[in-house]
C-alpha cells in the first residue's frame, strides 16, 4: 500500500499547492508545474513493488520493465531544465524581468529541483535493499525483450505525434512572422517577443489537461487491477498474451512521447 499512500499523498500536495496563492502555472496541463503529472505517475509506478514485498508475492514482469524504462524516460527528459525557446526568450527580456520570471517558477510536485529523481533513486535502492536481506520476493519471468520492444515502440509512437504536431505549429509560427515582418514593420525581436506572450489556444490548454487526467486515471486502474490481482485477458497472441491492466500500463509510455 506503500505506492498508494505516496500517490494520495504527493496529490494532495499538488491539489493544496495548486490552490494556494501563486500556485497556478499558466499554460501547463492542471494548472501545475511542467512534468507534475509524469512525476507522480512515475513514483507511483516506482514504489509499487513494495506491495508485493509486504504480501511475499512474485513482481509481475510488466511491473518491473515498466520501471526500468519509465526511470530512464524520465531522467532523460527532465535533464534538459527548460525548454530551449523559453531560455532564448528570457535572454532577450530585460534581466529585471527575466528575474522575476525565474522567481515564480515551480518544479514538479512543487518540490526543490531534483527533489523527483532524488525520491526515485532512493525508492529503488530501498526495494533493492529490503528484498536483498527481507523477503527475498521473485521476479516473474517473462518475454522481457518483447515487452521492453513494444515499451519502446509505443513510447514512439507517443514521440511521433509530438513531432507532427510540433511541426505543424512551428509552419503556422512562422507564416505569423512573415505576416508580422512585412505588414506590422517589426524588428525579429519584437516579433519572437509577442509571440511567446501569446496565450495557447483553449483547445491546447485543454487539451494537455485531459489527456494528463485520462492518463493519471489509466494508471490508477492498471495499479488497482495490479493491487487486486484482477487479470482477465484482452489479445491472445500466441506466446505473447496480452491482459488489460498490462495493456493500461503500456499506454503511459504512449504519453511519455506525446509530453517528451
Amino acid at each position: 500500500m506503500i505506492s498508494w499512500i505516496l500517490g494520495v499523498g504527493l496529490l494532495a500536495w499538488c491539489i493544496k499547492k495548486r490552490t494556494g496563492v501563486d500556485g497556478k502555472v499558466e499554460g501547463e496541463p492542471l494548472g501545475m508545474p511542467r512534468g507534475t503529472v509524469r512525476a507522480l505517475i512515475t513514483i507511483m509506478i516506482v514504489a509499487f513493488p513494495f506491495n508485493y514485498l509486504i504480501s511475499g508475492q512474485e513482481i509481475p514482469g510488466y511491473i518491473t520493465n515498466s520501471i526500468f524504462i519509465l526511470v530512464a524516460f524520465y531522467f532523460e527528459a527532465r535533464k534538459g531544465g527548460q525548454d530551449r525557446v523559453s531560455r532564448v526568450f528570457q535572454y532577450i527580456k530585460s534581466i529585471k524581468k527575466a528575474q522575476e520570471t525565474k522567481k515564480k517558477e515551480w518544479k514538479p510536485l512543487y518540490l526543490p529541483k531534483y527533489s523527483v529523481r532524488i525520491l526515485l533513486i532512493v525508492v529503488l535502492a530501498s526495494i533493492v535493499l529490503i528484498n536483498t536481506y527481507g523477503p527475498k520476493v521473485p521476479f516473474e519471468a517473462t518475454n522481457t525483450l518483447a515487452e521492453i520492444f513494444i515499451i519502446i515502440f509505443l513510447f514512439w509512437i507517443g514521440t511521433l505525434i509530438r513531432i507532427i504536431s510540433q511541426s505543424r505549429e512551428k509552419k503556422k509560427i512562422n507564416t505569423e512572422m512573415q505576416a508580422m515582418e512585412n505588414f506590422r514593420n517589426m524588428s525579429k525581436y519584437d516579433i519572437f517577443e509577442k509571440l511567446c506572450e501569446e496565450k495557447p489556444s483553449w483547445w491546447k490548454k485543454k487539451g494537455n489537461s485531459i489527456l494528463s487526467i485520462f492518463t493519471f486515471l489509466v494508471v490508477v486502474v492498471a495499479l488497482f487491477m495490479y493491487t487486486f490481482n484482477l487479470d482477465p485477458p484482452l489479445i491472445a497472441i500466441p506466446a505473447f498474451p496480452l491482459t488489460i491492466r498490462q495493456i493500461l500500463l503500456l499506454f503511459v509510455n504512449v504519453y511519455y512521447g506525446l509530453r517528451d
